[in-house]
């Protein structure tokens, strides 16, 4: 190649070189400004956006009520002591006329904030509302009568100290004696929102371990255990007496409800007792559960073993399939048919073609256990 190619070739060469440097550059420079540009437009709608509390009050401003409470409750997560995000939920609430809601969470507030201000709102507010109207068995009770120089405070812990001292002993004989008493449905006529608690440690802004009362559709439970920010996480009971005995869970909560290992046990004054075992979420039995029934007038105890996938039994498949073969084949070579296998192969055959019950569970003696497939669930007092 002559000098002159040699030369051309060179030129054209870096021409090809520059032409590559531009066009890097005019992509680099693109990458640049659309970095910029997220950067601002990020800027722009975080300025738009703002905290979860500016957020809130914006929301109030503009008497978006649901949002403003959505926001506020966001900041709590942030900050669960963050006095202004109570109050603004408060205020939301009364806005909108659900003076309940706002007691219940000015009484969550100061549980876990221990603020002066929210008590003080919390006592009037509780002062403007009537008290809760519970009817039953035992009549209904309206603005009971207060002792001279007693509150209502003062009757709860009077009510809850005695329940506190016996289910520390787990005498749960002797809250027979309380649960149910004139005493208990009183703290309940009283309440403002659905529970109260109380803890022996002054100061402890609703941690430690103590015992409160929860009102829940038809009646009301105790619990004893620990709390944490006035929840209750960590162990504990509950007790109902339910006229004929009690019944108590026995485990593991979170989220302030039963969650995690659990045993339920059902005590009727005749002598049977229930024992249910296994994991509980959100307070309804889930997974693998095993069931124990005793007599105090016998040595006999049943075993059985059960699945619940979030409050619904299984049914007894497996069993079922081999009774219902063995009563069939009976039947076909004219054999005399057991009549306790007759009975659960009648049952079940009608609980087929009805939809009303299942049969999720039978004991060696062929005696078994039944459901309403439509309506019932397996779990703890208030939660099933």
């Amino acid at each position: 190649m002559d000098n002159a190619a040699m030369t051309g070739a060179a030129v054209k060469k870096d021409t090809t070189a520059t032409t590559y440097l531009k066009i890097i550059g005019i992509f680099a420079a693109l990458i640049l400004v659309t970095v910029g540009a997220a950067f601002l437009i990020t800027g722009f709608f975080s300025s738009r956006r703002g905290s979860p509390m500016k957020r809130g009050e914006d929301a109030m401003a503009e008497k978006n009520y649901t949002l403003a409470i959505a926001s506020y409750r966001e900041a709590l997560k942030q900050d669960p002591k963050n006095v202004k995000a109570y109050e603004g939920i408060v205020a939301a609430y009364e806005a909108q006329g659900d003076n309940d809601a706002a007691l219940h969470m000015l009484e969550k507030g100061f549980e876990k904030t221990g603020d002066e201000n929210l008590e003080s709102r919390m006592e009037t507010l509780r002062d403007s509302i009537g008290p809760v109207v519970l009817s039953g068995g035992s009549g209904t009770l309206q603005n009971p009568e207060l002792g001279p120089g007693e509150t209502a405070r003062q009757r709860q812990v009077e009510l809850l100290e005695k329940a506190y001292d016996l289910l520390s002993k787990q005498d749960y004989i002797g809250m027979c004696s309380v649960d149910g008493s004139y005493e208990a449905d009183l703290v309940i006529d009283e309440l403002k929102g659905d529970h109260v608690i109380y803890i022996p440690e002054e100061g402890s802004h609703g941690t430690g371990t103590g015992c409160g009362i929860y009102q829940v559709s038809g009646g009301y439970f105790f619990y004893y255990g620990d709390f944490v920010d006035g929840e209750r996480v960590g162990h504990g009971v509950s007790y109902w007496y339910n006229g004929s005995g009690y019944e108590t869970y026995a485990g593991e909560w979170k989220d302030d409800a039963p969650n995690g290992n659990g045993t339920e046990t059902l005590y009727y004054d005749y002598g049977e007792t229930t024992i249910r075992t296994g994991t509980f979420r959100d307070g309804l039995e889930d997974g693998d559960f095993t069931i124990e029934i005793s007599q105090s007038y016998s040595s006999d105890v049943k075993t059985g073993e059960y699945h619940v996938n979030y409050g619904r039994p299984q049914e007894a498949t497996e069993r079922l399939q081999e009774i219902v073969a063995q009563v069939e084949a009976d039947m076909d070579a004219g054999k005399t048919v057991d009549p306790d296998l007759q009975t659960i192969y009648d049952d079940y055959q009608y609980y087929q073609m009805y939809g009303d019950e299942d049969i999720y569970l039978i004991y060696e003696d062929n005696s078994y256990e039944t459901y309403y497939r439509y309506s019932s669930l397996f779990g703890a007092l208030g939660y099933r």
